[in-house]
C-alpha cells in the first residue's frame, strides 16, 4: 500500500521572506537600523539575484557583493569567485549573528516582524488541504525552527512541531535531499513530493520516489521555469486524491 507525504520550503514557498532577509543582511553588513528606510534599488537587486542564495552562510559572501555593487552584470561571477575562497570560521560566526539577529528581531519588534513576511496564496491553499484531509506533510527549511512554528502558528496553522524540521535539524544532512530520503526510509513512506522555491535544493533529491516542484513564486533562477502556485496546488491533490488536473 502507498504511503504518501508532501515536502514543503518554508522561505519563498509558504511566505515571501524577501524582506526579513535584506533589512537582517542589511543590519549585519552596514549597521543600518531595521526601521530605517528601504533602499529601493538595493532591495530590488537584493531580491532579483536572491536565488544564489539556499543557505545562511551564503549571505556572508551575499552581501559584500549586493551591497556595495556597482555593476550589476558581474553579480553572479563575483558571487561564485568569492565562493571558491571561502573562510569556515567568518561563515560560522556570520550564521550565528544571523539567527540572534533574527531571534532580537521577533522579541523585540514583533508585530514589525509579523508584518514583514507576507503569506503566498499558496500558504492557505495548503492550510485548507491539510485541515481538510489531513495529509502527511513535513516542513524542511534551513529558518531557525522557532520563527517558523511563530509564523505558522499566528496564521493558526496548527502543524506539529515534530513535522517541522528547521536548520537545527537539516545540518546534520549535505542536503535537503538527502534529509528527505532518510525520513522517508525510516517512516515508511513510498512516494513525495517536495516543492522549494530554489533549484539548488530540488536537484540533491536522487529518488525515483519524490516528485519535485519548482516554486515558480519565490526566488527562482530567471532561467528556471517552475510551476505557479495553482498548478503546484493542481498536482499536490491529484497526488493525494487522483483527482484530474
Amino acid at each position: 500500500m502507498e504511503k504518501k507525504i508532501l515536502f514543503l520550503d518554508f522561505d519563498g514557498v509558504l511566505f515571501d521572506t524577501i524582506k526579513e532577509a535584506y533589512l537582517i543582511n542589511r543590519f549585519l553588513y552596514n549597521g543600518t537600523g531595521f526601521f530605517d528606510v528601504l533602499d529601493k534599488k538595493n532591495f530590488e537587486l537584493f531580491s532579483k539575484y536572491k536565488y544564489l542564495v539556499y543557505n545562511i552562510w551564503m549571505f556572508y559572501y551575499y552581501n559584500q557583493i549586493i551591497f556595495k555593487c556597482e555593476n550589476e552584470n558581474v553579480v553572479e561571477e563575483s558571487f561564485k569567485n568569492l565562493l571558491l575562497r571561502r573562510d569556515i570560521k567568518k561563515e560560522d560566526a556570520f550564521c550565528r549573528e544571523f539567527l540572534n539577529a533574527r531571534c532580537e528581531l521577533i522579541k523585540n519588534h514583533k508585530v514589525f516582524w509579523q508584518n514583514l513576511e507576507e503569506p503566498y496564496k499558496f500558504f492557505f491553499e495548503i492550510k485548507k488541504i491539510y485541515e481538510d484531509n489531513k495529509i502527511n506533510l513535513v516542513i524542511a527549511s534551513k529558518k531557525n525552527k522557532n520563527s517558523i512554528v511563530e509564523k505558522l502558528y499566528s496564521y493558526k496553522f496548527f502543524l506539529p512541531k515534530e513535522y517541522i524540521f528547521a536548520r537545527e535539524a537539516l545540518d546534520k544532512y549535505n542536503s535537503k535531499g538527502k534529509f528527505l530520503e532518510e525520513y522517508m526510509l525510516q517512516n515508511s513512506y513510498t512516494k513525495a513530493i517536495f516543492v522549494d522555491d530554489n533549484f539548488n535544493n530540488l536537484n540533491t533529491v536522487k529518488s525515483k520516489n519524490i516528485k519535485i516542484i519548482l516554486a515558480s513564486w519565490g526566488n527562482t533562477a530567471p532561467n528556471h521555469k517552475g510551476l505557479s502556485e495553482q498548478e503546484a496546488i493542481n498536482e499536490i491533490k491529484n497526488f493525494f486524491f487522483k483527482t484530474s488536473k
